[in-house]
């Protein structure tokens, strides 16, 4: 007979008195001698992904029995390892000369060996690499043999054969395929892919994107899927639409968007009501379900949005042609229809698959002049002047009446980084929150709840939007942290009274160091047919529907709505089963893309400061912890590390509830909002890391030089 996986365990596990050698399980679980060649091979199969452990005399057992754990190992830059068990305890300690051949983001065999000196953390040493991590990685060719890693966390230099070098010649940065023997070998490697020389326009974020992982261009199917796609509309398709072409509606971009999948329109009505149309580009009818372009968006999840360039979900032929609504381009469109009266009240709405035709590509800027009445003829937004300042009134009540509701409206700055023609950043400043930015994120909060809740109400499985409440214990710790701060949250668990609490100091420094921690005390929003509702827009249905060109889940939507509007009941009831796991994906991908996004910018802050090494700025204290305190330069969104080893006048030590540095001797304290002067000392582009050394410190008003501190009384 055969034997599963589980059995073995199973059996294994019920062994209390001694691990068994592979002929006595085999007996015990009267596997065949004509299946016991099989039963062999999964055994071993089951040692090399770590589910069992050969132990002496041939023997085998459960890990975890064992002394043993099985996890993804993490490398710090300082070169010790922190093991991640997949049974979800807590992470072990591995010493940098017991990691051996460990690699950061291998799946490791770890064996227990004492507790950390000074903790609870458990230690332990390597056994073995159950399962290599990446399979490539980003390096500098040495011009002879050799390619070493960018990434400090891996300090391994790979061996390059001299008919595997891709034509790289020394000092390029260059990408391997790593090749193992086994696991626990030593790689080889061979150069696939030549990215420049240091300097090249865009080299830096080009090494970036190669070390994330993230796919620059698209497969040759995909490609050849696309290719195959008619640029026209075919007539029948326009008939059975709804036909808007000669509605008046525009696309509100940046003035560098890449692509344009919302238009919005609004007609006044006799009744002093409104019209307000939200029409989103129908990309669902240019990728079919099961077809090349939706496995290859699928995988992706979303578009990638760095500041030079964009990953993006779809082929460009799809993203910023076809799909995307061009001015005086027919366009298929799916469109929320809201009549409405000028108080925001919601009177009726109209979910339709439509035609229509945007009559200009508008800027933020060129529609904040109109909002602003800074008339003139010049500005491309000047005809529609009528239909911006109704869209702007409309706007106007829909965000008080959504604020009322107590939606909770951080208003974090976003960087803005301006590059010069070689790619490199020579500004980088808060960017600017405008009025037109509202109008169309208010309009689109509008249209996602509609079609949330005709959804709900109808039945129909989806992909929510959920954002669950804060975690009970990190908004203690952030009303602890406030209170200590002078500011006090009453009922943190209602969203209105954290709104009220927020509007407290909204224009004060403090007010965005707090916004920011309150947001790190929050749930991650996420992707998922349970509809639990979203705390921080005090919605409770809301999904996500108005961005399919970069956003996966969107795209999903838009099949659904279209299923529901043409009575395909088949369709949504297979969909349904898949949206689970569709929507752990795509809240993976987000994440990654998030992450990918950030490091980005946080890459073109180092290129911005590369010239500045040893200047003095202004700052302001933003966040502190046991290793020193983290600042951010006045005027500028760049935040680095004062280490708290570089404060030599005295021994500090943290203060988690009051998120304060105070010295042991002389009583000085460093906490959130507190003023001081700081000294560019260190940039690491492979880590990412910004350190300064401090000047002087100002705290409740009363300078302090850095060296010269007032003992306690």
């Amino acid at each position: 007979m055969s034997v599963s996986r589980d059995q073995v365990l199973n059996f294994v596990r019920q062994q209390h008195r001694r691990p068994l050698k592979i002929r006595e399980l085999a007996r015990a679980l009267r596997v065949s001698d004509r299946a016991y060649s099989d039963f062999r091979r999964l055994i071993r199969r089951m040692v090399r992904d770590g589910s069992l452990v050969k132990l002496r005399h041939s023997r085998y057992g459960i890990p975890s029995e064992h002394n043993l754990i099985v996890g993804r190992i993490s490398v710090q830059a300082s070169g010790y390892g922190l093991l991640a068990p997949e049974d979800g305890g807590a992470d072990i300690f591995i010493g940098a000369r017991y990691l051996r051949r460990a690699r950061h983001g291998d799946r490791a065999l770890v064996r227990l060996t004492r507790r950390a000196r000074g903790s609870d953390r458990a230690e332990g040493e390597l056994v073995r690499v159950v399962e290599r991590a990446e399979q490539t990685m980003v390096g500098t060719y040495d011009g002879v043999s050799l390619v070493v890693s960018d990434d400090p966390r891996i300090r391994t230099r790979v061996h390059i054969p001299d008919d595997q070098t891709c034509g790289a010649q020394a000092g390029q940065k260059v990408v391997v395929r790593l090749t193992y023997s086994s696991p626990n070998a030593h790689p080889d490697g061979r150069i696939v892919e030549v990215l420049g020389n240091t300097g090249d326009v865009g080299i830096e974020t080009l090494i970036l994107i190669k070390k994330l992982g993230l796919p620059l261009g698209f497969p040759q199917h995909v490609l050849e899927a696309t290719e195959a796609i008619p640029e026209g509309i075919p007539t029948e398709e326009i008939d059975r639409r709804l036909d808007l072409r000669d509605l008046i509606c525009f696309t509100i971009d940046p003035v560098d968007a890449r692509d344009h999948d919302d238009a919005v329109s609004l007609q006044v009505l006799d009744d002093q009501t409104c019209c307000l149309g939200i029409h989103i580009a129908d990309v669902s009818y240019y990728v079919p379900e099961g077809s090349p372009l939706d496995h290859e968006a699928l995988a992706r999840g979303s578009s990638v949005y760095f500041p030079d360039r964009v990953i993006p979900m779809l082929p460009e032929k799809l993203s910023a042609d076809i799909c995307s609504l061009q001015p005086c381009e027919d366009r298929l469109a799916l469109s929320v229809l809201a009549h409405i009266t000028f108080q925001g009240e919601l009177i009726d709405a109209q979910i339709a698959e439509t035609v229509i035709r945007s009559r200009a590509s508008l800027s933020y800027e060129e529609v904040q002049r109109v909002i602003d009445c800074d008339r003139g003829a010049d500005n491309p937004a000047e005809p529609y002047a009528d239909v911006l300042m109704h869209m702007e009134a409309l706007r106007r009540c829909l965000t008080e009446r959504r604020m009322a509701r107590g939606t909770i409206d951080l208003e974090i700055p976003e960087p803005h980084i301006v590059l010069d023609d070689r790619g490199h950043p020579v500004h980088i400043g808060p960017r600017d929150r405008l009025n037109s930015h509202r109008l169309i994120e208010e309009f689109m909060l509008l249209a996602n709840e509609i079609v949330a809740r005709r959804m709900a109400d109808s039945g129909i499985p989806i992909l929510y939007r959920v954002h669950e409440p804060p975690d009970g214990e990190k908004l203690a710790a952030f009303c602890d942290l406030a209170k200590s701060l002078g500011y006090r949250l009453s009922n943190p668990s209602r969203a209105e009274s954290i709104q009220a609490f927020l509007a407290n100091f909204k224009d004060e420094p403090i007010g965005q160091i707090l916004s920011h921690r309150l947001l790190r005390s929050m749930k991650k929003a996420v992707y998922t047919p349970v509809n639990v509702g979203h705390f921080g827009l005090a919605c409770d249905t809301y999904t996500h529907f108005t961005s399919p060109i970069r956003r996966y889940p969107d795209l999903i939507l838009h099949r659904i709505l279209r299923d529901a509007i043409n009575d395909a009941k088949g369709h949504m009831a297979r969909r349904a089963r898949r949206l689970p796991d569709i929507g752990d994906l795509a809240t993976q991908r987000e994440i990654a893309a998030q992450q990918a996004e950030w490091d980005a910018i946080r890459l073109m802050q180092i290129l911005y400061l590369k010239d500045k090494m040893g200047e003095c700025f202004d700052a302001v204290i933003v966040d502190v912890r046991s290793i020193g305190f983290f600042v951010q330069l006045n005027d500028v969104l760049i935040e680095g590390l004062v280490h708290v080893k570089y404060l030599y006048d005295d021994y500090y030590i943290f203060h988690e509830l009051q998120g304060a540095l105070i010295g042991e001797s002389t009583g000085t304290i460093f906490r959130l909002g507190d003023s001081v002067q700081v000294q560019l000392a260190q940039l690491d582009r492979q880590r990412l890391r910004i350190d300064f050394h401090l000047l002087s410190h100002t705290q409740n008003g009363r300078p302090k030089g850095s060296r010269r501190r007032h003992r306690r009384r």
